[in-house]
């Protein structure tokens, strides 16, 4: 087919290698002269990738738990929050609700803590405890203070108000 193209091979009994000539060119020793970057450089970079792969998928589930973690943070302090107000209107009913429950845990502190325990969107599942103190008494008016403590899942948030109140 190609009648200019000849090789020429030979075998060389001391070593076992093939040496001849290949279109007139000496036949060069297979793998273990050849030199070269390119599988080197390609195990490294495949390992490069894998280690930013890993990185990134350890930063994303750690932004996942803190955003979870957050999320509870802000229900747990509404939730103390709210149970501060229900105290704060059961001490001192608004002019617009005369018949608002008046169950108050100050002054007798009766039923401290008081627990409430939320159903409503967002606050679901969480928690308050509710307690009351009087202060001081300093002419005629009654300081107190309340501590509302509100617990979704593992986390607790505190909310303390002092407050008096001056009907004049």
């Amino acid at each position: 087919m190609y009648p200019d193209h000849h090789i020429q091979l030979w075998v060389t009994s001391k070593t076992g290698r093939a040496t001849g000539l290949v279109h007139g060119r000496p036949l060069k020793p297979f793998p273990y002269k050849q030199r070269g970057i390119g599988l080197p450089a390609a195990i490294f970079v495949i390992t490069l990738m894998a280690v930013i792969a890993v990185s990134i998928n350890y930063l994303v589930s750690q932004n996942a738990e803190t955003f979870e973690e957050e999320n509870r943070l802000t229900r747990a302090f509404y939730a103390a929050e709210s149970g501060a107000g229900f105290a704060m209107n059961a001490l001192f009913p608004p002019e617009e609700f005369p018949n608002y429950d008046t169950t108050a845990i100050c002054p007798e502190n009766a039923g401290s803590p008081r627990e409430y325990d939320f159903e409503a969107d967002g606050l679901s599942a969480c928690s308050a405890a509710v307690s009351c103190v009087t202060d001081a008494t300093v002419d005629g008016r009654d300081y107190f203070t309340i501590t509302s403590v509100g617990s979704c899942g593992d986390v607790t948030r505190t909310v303390r108000v002092r407050t008096s109140f001056d009907a004049d």
